[in-house]
């Protein structure tokens, strides 16, 4: 999520795929498809954005994948790479990021550990790099019926990202070791990206995670939005896939 730091304070409130250029949608009827997108440097490998589309052509996830030869040579230094996600018109989630956090960020013995921040916006990328520290949008926090029940916020609007929401029973905030941890955020009062936060110890030992995404008691914004995020790894394709599935309409 960037390298912020974090207080706790309550708030009530898929396969792999294959490097080359983004391919149409397909008809109804056909084999299940991932559409692909852009595709950057990471580290000694690339990474790359995607869509999956069922057999009639929905989208029925989205996310990053990423060579193994990625987690090599990153650097000392924090790092973005923008992927622009292939368009959808049921799909509010137009961009991610790939943060990379080397020495983590506070709070000390939390988050301070070598890891990635994987971020999906439902915005486009001049509102994101728009996003300021201050001011009334900023200032602004989101109703309570658009924020899952239980997710907790240090209220710090992140440059070019926004406010972050986790969940407060995450294992990191009570005595555990932080591995993999999903957030929403929050710009202005509106949901503005969804993230899977990961470290790379996590990764190089190739734990999968397929889990719930805590849901709001609603989304703004009519689309489809994930209800399971996952972590996993084709030892066959030497990559790594960070997802959000379980796409549901919302309208």
């Amino acid at each position: 999520m960037g390298w912020k730091s974090i207080t706790v304070a309550v708030l009530t409130a898929a396969g792999f795929v294959a490097s080359g250029p983004a391919q149409a949608a397909p008809p109804a009827g056909t084999p299940a498809t991932t559409q692909l997108g852009d595709r950057k440097p990471l580290g000694d490998g690339y990474a790359q954005s995607w869509v999956r589309r069922d057999a009639s052509g929905k989208v029925v996830a989205f996310g990053i994948s990423f060579d193994e030869t990625s987690l090599a040579n990153l650097g000392e230094k924090p790092t973005e790479v923008v992927l622009a996600l292939p368009a959808s018109a049921e799909l509010p989630f137009k961009t991610a990021v790939v943060d990379w956090n080397p020495q983590g960020h506070p709070p000390a013995h939390v988050y301070d550990l070598p890891h990635f921040d994987f971020h999906f916006y439902t915005i486009d990328e001049p509102t994101r790099r728009a996003i300021a520290p201050s001011g009334a949008a900023a200032s602004a926090t989101p109703a309570p019926d658009i924020v899952p029940v239980g997710f907790v916020t240090d209220g710090e609007t992140v440059p070019m990202m926004g406010k972050h929401y986790i969940a407060g029973s995450v294992p990191e905030f009570h005595g555990g070791k932080f591995t993999a941890t999903p957030i929403y955020g929050y710009y202005g009062g509106h949901l503005v990206f969804l993230e899977s936060m990961v470290t790379v110890d996590s990764l190089s030992a190739k734990h999968a995670i397929s889990a719930a995404l805590p849901q709001p008691a609603r989304f703004e914004k009519p689309g489809t939005y994930p209800a399971q995020w996952s972590i996993g790894y084709d030892a066959t394709a030497r990559r790594y896939e960070i997802a959000f599935g379980g796409l549901t309409p919302h309208v």
